[in-house]
This record gives structure tokens, sequence and C-alpha cells, in this order.
């Protein structure tokens, strides 16, 4: 379904529809709604999945006018309330991830667990967050040009080095997912996303009283280290290293990544 705001038009779909508390997963950038379809196959638990603002059929209506993260967080409350949905348990991916941080901490209300995978709290340091601000700007630009060489030289980023090999129809599904969508939109999203947009949350990760599930691959030295400082801000957290796997857990060990899931439902 789509559902359109004032700054937007956010595709979502439904899965499983019951009384239990859903599940809404939210992917990284680049990705899309599509990005769980092996996940939610086998995952037979009442669901959501989202197009996030930019990518595929989530658009913004006027691509010029500003939108923050606090849009994004204000928009997605709305969408709850309008589908009359008190709490959900919230998994985000990446940047899905971080996204996921900051609508727990302004309607931590609504949160009844987080699963973060390979995500971050943001950037600490100022001079780290204005650099990554004008890499940000300059991918934008890049973006705008030309979509297949920017996704050709995305896809070689290390973090997805063995995805092909290990999981090759889902490779190829996000391939072709990633090259559906509009560059523009995409552009945009980027920016809006960035972390360096993003305030740093690790003084509010230490106020959540929700569970917490943190989802690191064994290969992603970087994200394990953060998953390992989220468990010292928050006694609430648990870290689960999924073996082969890079950052992106649920393509590269889907078996895996649903065991953590569904471990999750009977703690």
């Amino acid at each position: 379904m789509i559902i359109k705001t004032s700054k937007t038009k956010i595709f979502i779909k439904e899965y499983n529809k019951s009384n239990d508390i859903p599940y809404f997963f939210i992917h990284g950038f680049t990705g899309s709604s599509n990005s769980w379809n092996s996940i939610l196959k086998d995952f037979k638990k009442y669901s959501y999945t989202i197009d996030v603002a930019g990518h595929r059929k989530s658009q913004f209506i006027d691509i010029e006018s500003s939108y923050t993260i606090d849009d994004w967080c204000y928009e997605l409350y709305m969408i709850l309330n309008d589908l009359q949905i008190n709490k959900i348990n919230l998994c985000g991916y990446s940047m899905g991830g971080r996204i996921a941080i900051a609508f727990a901490d302004k309607f931590k209300d609504k949160i009844n667990s987080l699963i973060l995978e390979s995500a971050s709290l943001g950037l600490n340091e100022s001079d780290v967050r204005s650099e990554r601000f004008y890499n940000d700007k300059e991918l934008a630009e890049d973006l705008k040009n030309d979509i297949k060489p920017f996704m050709e030289d995305w896809s070689k980023n290390p973090l997805f080095a063995n995805q092909k090999k290990r999981n090759k129809i889902e490779w190829e599904n996000q391939k072709k997912d990633r090259l559906s969508h509009d560059k523009y939109q995409l552009a945009k999203a980027l920016e809006v996303f960035s972390p360096s947009n993003m305030r740093y949350y690790d003084k509010a990760f230490q106020e959540f009283e929700f569970p917490i599930y943190v989802i690191n691959g064994e290969e992603d030295d970087k994200f394990i280290k953060i998953g390992r400082e989220m468990i010292r801000l928050n006694k609430n957290t648990k870290q689960y290293i999924i073996t082969k796997s890079g950052h992106n857990t649920h393509i590269e060990n889907p078996e895996m990544f649903l065991d953590v899931l569904n471990n999750s439902i009977y703690e």
C-alpha cells in the first residue's frame, strides 16, 4: 500500500496479519522492502516492510524541499497510528538500523523490541562528521549523473565482498533492485539519511528500557566493536555474531539470521 504524507509517498507491505505485535523491517541504503523477501518467506510472524523515502516506490513529493530524520520519524509514527498499531518490534539493517534508533529515541512508547543488524549510533567526532558530509554530497552528485556506475562502485565495497558466492540468487535480486531506483530520489535519500545529518545517539541508547538485539557478521570487525559498545551502554542489549557472514547477515546467512529473530520472540 502507498500512504501519502505531507512530504512523501511511502510504500509499505503487510505480511501474516494477526493480533500479535508486528515486526517492522527497515532496509539499508540502496535497498528496498524487497531486501527482506528471503527472510519474510520463512518468518511467519505478523510483519511489515517499508521502502524508506527516496528508495524504490517511496518518493519525496518535492525533491527540492527540506526533509530530515525527524520528518521520517514523525511520518512512521503517523503511519503506525493510521494502521492502529500501538507497538512494534523494529528491525533495521545498516542505515535502517540508524534510523530505527532515531525513531526509538523519539517514540519509545512504540517500541516492544529493537533489532539492529550491522548498525551504528552515528558519528561522534565533529571532524569525522564534516568529512562524511562532504563525501556524501559528492557521492550524491555522482549518483545523479549515472546510477549504473555508482552501483557498480557501491557493490565493490569490501563489506559486501562475499555476498555473491554465499547467496547468488539474492545477490542478483539485490543488483536488480538497486538499479530500479530513481537516481534523483536516491541521491536525496543519501544526503538526508547520511550519518553526518544525524546526531550521535549514545546518550539516547542508554535510556532504552526495551530488549535490544544486535546482530553482526563474524567478518565485520568494525561493527562487532560497535555492537560491544552498545552492550556497554545498555544492559538490555544482547549481541549475536553470525558465522560465515560480513555486513549483510540476512543475505549471507539467512538461516542463522532467522534463528536470531525467532530467539528474540521467545525470550
